[in-house]
């Protein structure tokens, strides 16, 4: 089981389980501008005693947006995400800041604008997208490496602008913790084996201290740590209540806690469990969702959700928008009116996406001639020009698109696609035939489309 708590585990800080904020009245915390030429959406990450907040946020059409949460606790380190650029802001109850975001500049006016730009500093420094391999931007060692070395000589610099001491002092630890997160993940990936290197870095790690949560560093500690593994056994239920279980009697540090148990319950439902599997995950797991009200309601609106999950025979929930390489935009129902639907959804980011690829191409020029079936790619990018640049380097000859934003969330939320590369397959009458279809790799893949022709 180490190697698929590694996989399921490797990812960077602040994409874990979310909880929403509401908004407030009050006077904004945070407003700005960002140089956009259209409205472009953001997204604003934060933590609160291990519980991460999530919220959307649309600029209008000359850039200027608004983030004015009601705060979990007095402050907060607010991350910024707009497409692969990641940004940073500092705010607290009753100060007001204002951020001029440029590319990579980026000017900050009102209170505590030290702080904000050590955390600007440390979110361009530490970004996720940077430490993220692509298969047009593969894994280098040589580049990692020096991104990370110049992340965190940014960091440095801005720490020194910090007037606080303590607060000083906490924000070195963090930029400490994700060096060491980043330089294990490196290491990591690298064609040599470090093994011996990384036990050393992981035994360095304190799973108690906030800053391990705050950088992603735990996530390397639970990797390596032994929490009962049901002695080679995997069984998903009771691997899982044994995990919780491990994690509640191995740390102190009650946020920390719970971000793991935010962590391991998503990765419970990944599974796709039965409904017997879901009431016995959720009995074993009491005595530590009684100490955590947010991850219990968060699993109680997982499992509505889930009862309301689309099936074969069914249609879908939504219409999304879907937007050409050309910027001319469409509905789904009118691409696939009154035909069988072959349907992807990928990203550019995602490697086993981009290997089918190949694959849905020669399905493609086995079925270009028939005129009852479409084959579609709809892209869930968050950025736009790496959607358009691979686009425009592959040529695909089907129809390729990019989700609108909001309907494309709310038809992915609605569909529970979390994890892609996604297949479906939808009849003439729009009713959906396999709502997890065949991959264009799979061997079958060409008699399973002629059956849904016949159909």
């Amino acid at each position: 089981m180490a190697n698929l708590k590694s996989i399921l585990l490797f990812v960077a800080p602040g994409f874990l389980v979310s909880y929403g904020c509401s908004s407030s009245d009050n006077a904004p915390l945070l407003e700005g501008k960002i140089n956009v030429s259209e409205p472009t959406e953001i997204t604003f990450c934060y933590d609160y005693n291990g519980n991460t907040f999530v919220e959307n946020v649309s600029t209008d059409s000359t850039g200027l947006f608004v983030f004015n949460p009601q705060l979990a606790g007095n402050e907060a380190d607010v991350a910024l995400y707009v497409g692969s650029d990641s940004y940073g802001a500092f705010l607290e109850k009753g100060k007001s800041v204002k951020m001029d975001i440029d590319g990579k500049n980026v000017t900050f006016q009102g209170d505590n604008t030290d702080r904000s730009t050590f955390y600007n500093a440390y979110q361009q420094g530490f970004s996720p997208w940077t430490f993220k391999p692509t298969p047009d931007h593969p894994f280098s060692t040589a580049e990692w490496n020096a991104n990370l070395d110049a992340g965190y000589e940014a960091a440095q610099n801005a720490l020194k602008g910090i007037k606080d001491a303590t607060v000083r002092e906490r924000y070195a630890r963090l930029a400490d913790a994700s060096k060491k997160y980043y330089t294990i993940q490196i290491l990591s990936m690298d064609s040599i084996d470090h093994r011996a290197q990384i036990d050393s870095l992981v035994a360095t790690i304190d799973p108690n201290a906030d800053e391990s949560r705050l950088s992603g560093l735990i996530n390397h500690w639970y990797n390596r740590v032994n929490l009962g593994n049901n002695n080679g056994t995997f069984r998903l239920t009771p691997y899982f209540i044994k995990q919780f279980a491990g994690i509640d009697s191995a740390l102190t540090n009650e946020s920390n806690k719970k971000y793991l148990y935010a962590t391991l319950s998503s990765m419970f439902f990944l599974y796709q469990p039965s409904d017997s599997d879901i009431t016995a995950f959720v009995n074993g797991i009491q005595p530590q969702l009684v100490k955590d009200s947010l991850l219990a309601a968060k699993i109680k609106e997982t499992i509505a959700k889930r009862n309301k999950h689309i099936n074969d025979g069914e249609v879908f929930p939504s219409d999304p928008v879907l937007i050409s390489r050309d910027g001319t935009k469409t509905c789904l129902s009118e691409v696939i009116k009154g035909k069988v639907a072959y349907i992807d959804f990928w990203a550019t980011w995602c490697v086993p996406c981009c290997k089918e690829i190949p694959f849905m191409e020669k399905v493609y020029e086995k079925f270009k001639d028939n005129k009852d079936i479409v084959f579609v790619s709809i892209s869930q990018d968050d950025n736009r020009k790496a959607w358009e640049k691979k686009v425009d380097r592959d040529n695909p000859q089907w129809p390729n698109f990019i989700f609108d934003v909001k309907t494309g969330r709310e038809f992915l939320d609605a569909m529970d696609i979390n994890a892609i590369p996604r297949f479906i397959i939808v009849g003439r009458d729009g009713k959906i035939i396999s709502v997890d279809a065949a991959r264009p790799s799979n061997r079958n893949i060409e008699k399973i489309l002629n059956e849904a022709l016949g159909k």
